[in-house]
């Protein structure tokens, strides 16, 4: 059985709502427009973190970043907040899709996506067909209080011991939850998590306004692991070593997100 495991990001800024105010009806709404639903949620006073169906949904003050999976249509999701808060109430959009293990199982093309966008934005487009391949719509202001997200990690073709064990044995979240070690290097968080049938893995978790999320697909014909935060990459590097220690994955990939002189730049390794 195949899963398409690689991701999908939205990310709304807004300069005049407080979207922490709004009711979990309305992210439902949003949520199930891209073809997901809401599992359950957790929170603190500066964050509430979902959990998907197919990945996450982060919801700030003043931001939201909707990370989706398989074959959801997260265009959708964009075209229904823009309704919902209009345009005027919207500083930042950024839409990116990471190139999907089988692009013609997709419901759509980034190439259709953006010519969507743009009958309503007015935005850039980056494109990356090297090392990685994905692609990337920005329209609005980039502040460095914005542009929460620091880094994401995508490993691919993952093996050893514990790949092996969950390929072929239904995943138990609490033992998947030990192996990675979390309070070790990130200390206390407050932490979500659900298996998957017949396989996958997925977490969140928070602490003050940052926001860890890890996506695990185990299938033998797509086996990857994502990792995306707001932590530092000097925090993370003892993390996705352990990773790559307990994983074995065949390639890691590497994104780092800086906001610089009103300019969205990522770096690749």
């Amino acid at each position: 059985m195949f899963y398409e495991g690689t991701e999908k990001r939205l990310l709304v800024c807004t300069n005049t709502l407080n979207l922490l105010n709004f009711e979990d009806a309305f992210w439902q709404q949003l949520v199930a427009q891209s073809g997901a639903e809401i599992l359950s949620v957790i929170h603190n006073s500066q964050v509430k973190a979902y959990l998907l169906s197919e990945s996450s949904l982060f919801v700030w003050q003043d931001k939201i970043l909707l990370i989706t999976c398989g074959n959801t249509k997260l265009i959708n999701a964009a075209f229904f907040i823009q309704q919902k808060i209009s345009k005027a109430n919207i500083d930042t959009l950024l839409f990116q899709r990471h190139q999907p293990l089988k692009p013609h199982l997709q419901a759509t093309s980034f190439e259709q996506d953006t010519l969507l966008l743009e009958e309503l934005f007015s935005g850039q487009k980056q494109h990356w067909r090297d090392n990685y391949q994905g692609d990337l719509f920005v329209f609005g202001k980039i502040m460095p209080n914005l542009i929460t997200t620091q880094n994401i990690y995508m490993l691919h073709g993952l093996q050893g011991k514990l790949a092996d064990t969950l390929q072929q044995q239904v995943v138990n979240k609490e033992i998947v939850l030990k192996q990675l070690k979390l309070t070790v290097f990130f200390g206390d968080l407050l932490i979500d998590h659900f298996s998957f049938t017949p396989k996958g893995y997925s977490l969140n978790a928070i602490h003050l306004d940052d926001y860890l999320t890890i996506h695990l697909t185990p299938e033998k014909l797509s086996t990857y692991l994502s990792i995306e935060t707001s932590f530092s990459a000097q925090r993370c590097d003892n993390f996705i070593e352990h990773l790559q220690q307990l994983f074995m994955p065949l390639s890691t990939k590497k994104m780092h997100f800086k906001a610089e002189n009103k300019q969205l730049k990522i770096n690749l390794s």
